[in-house]
């Protein structure tokens, strides 16, 4: 048994794929050669860094360069994957969505008859489901407004961004009915997210836990508030732009 090296997928080990327009299975998004060589063992991990469902394809290689087997990560989940003879992988992601992806592991190679026995019989697929990341609160954002109006407070990068609402602290100077909304980058999709009502002055927080409030249309959506009056509001927004290939 020769040791070959290590795998790093695309070279790097994590990549962002894009979704292409192809909801077909068979047209990867991105797809990587582990090896050509039918003798060589794969062991190693693939892992979905997004909140996002992804799909992969497992290929064999030289003469059985076909779908090995097909599999869904879910947000945050890793295939464990113990000497397979793995040629390569193919990932497909749902259009118009940015994902973070993470491949590594071992090659190792057999050379005889023997030892391909041996090394086949230690063959194992196994799923892990890890916990959602807790996030920096690292933006803080403050918008004040005094008219009738939608307001927008926190807006992300399309294809590289989404944000994580941990907090939201709403102080109005009158009367007053708000509404935050999460939005796509065009302002429409829009989702509701709460409404509050002032029959005066006051402060009102909307406070989430650790895994923060995710915007539904991801990269490029916007928070946003919807005021009434002219009353003057503050809002004081702390949350996280999630990268992407978090």
């Amino acid at each position: 048994m020769k040791f070959i090296g290590f795998y790093n997928f695309k070279g790097g080990g994590t990549e962002e794929i894009i979704g292409g327009a192809n909801v077909n299975l068979s047209y990867a998004d991105s797809e990587d050669i582990i090896s050509n060589n039918p003798k060589i063992f794969f062991s190693g991990q693939f892992t979905n860094l997004s909140r996002v469902l992804m799909h992969v394809t497992l290929k064999g290689s030289g003469n059985s360069a076909t779908a090995l087997h097909k599999h869904d990560l879910r947000a945050y989940e890793s295939l464990n994957i113990t000497m397979v003879p793995l040629g390569s992988i193919a990932v497909h992601v749902d259009t118009g969505i940015t994902c973070g992806f993470h491949g590594m592991g071992v090659l190792w190679e057999s050379e005889d008859e023997d030892e391909f026995a041996v090394m086949a019989s230690q063959s194992n697929m196994i799923e892990t489901l890890g916990g959602s990341p807790d996030f920096n609160t690292d933006n803080y954002t403050r918008v004040t407004t005094t008219t009738a109006t939608t307001t927008d407070l926190v807006s992300s990068t399309a294809g590289s961004t989404d944000f994580a609402l941990y907090k939201c602290t709403i102080s109005s100077a009158g009367a007053n009915v708000i509404d935050l909304i999460w939005t796509d980058s065009s302002d429409g999709t829009i989702k509701y997210i709460a409404s509050v009502r002032f029959s005066g002055e006051g402060t009102f927080i909307f406070d989430f836990d650790e895994g923060m409030l995710r915007n539904p249309s991801r990269q490029g959506g916007k928070l946003r508030a919807i005021t009434s009056t002219t009353a003057s509001t503050v809002f004081d927004v702390i949350g996280h732009l999630v990268e992407s290939s978090q």
